[in-house]
């Protein structure tokens, strides 16, 4: 189950279960061992996931044709502007409106914004398949 994975086989197994409603004190008595360890190997299962996402989303970025920087004190409200006229000329169709260009950027950027305002970089990153994610 986790093989060729980041998981180990008690982590996938750990997660399977979880999914499938079992609590982590009905798991611990299944599979004979502690609550505490079933938290354990459920917590670094998560890590070990998120760390995968966001090595994916490193290599999207490594590969993506367009990455635009949003900076400290920039108004978000501007930022689809700028990246519809950068994905014109590398000729790449945005599959977001405006308003769903901002709101991905609201839940991508999350604590990195103050309302409209910017108050920590981050990048706006489109694919050449015209996906857009934030990092």
């Amino acid at each position: 189950m986790g093989k060729g994975t980041f998981l180990t086989e008690a982590q996938a197994r750990v997660l399977e279960l979880r999914v499938k409603g079992l609590t982590q004190a009905e798991i611990a008595r299944m599979l004979r061992t502690s609550r505490a360890n079933v938290c354990i190997l459920e917590r670094r299962a998560r890590d070990n996931i998120a760390r995968a996402e966001r090595t994916l989303k490193l290599a999207a970025k490594l590969r993506a044709p367009v990455v635009l920087k949003v900076k400290r004190g920039d108004d978000i409200l501007e930022v689809p502007k700028r990246l519809f006229k950068t994905a014109d000329a590398a000729k790449i169709r945005v599959k977001l409106s405006t308003l769903d260009v901002i709101s991905k950027i609201r839940e991508g950027a999350g604590d990195k914004l103050y309302g409209r305002s910017v108050n920590q970089s981050f990048d706006v990153v489109l694919t050449s398949e015209g996906e857009l994610f934030i990092t």
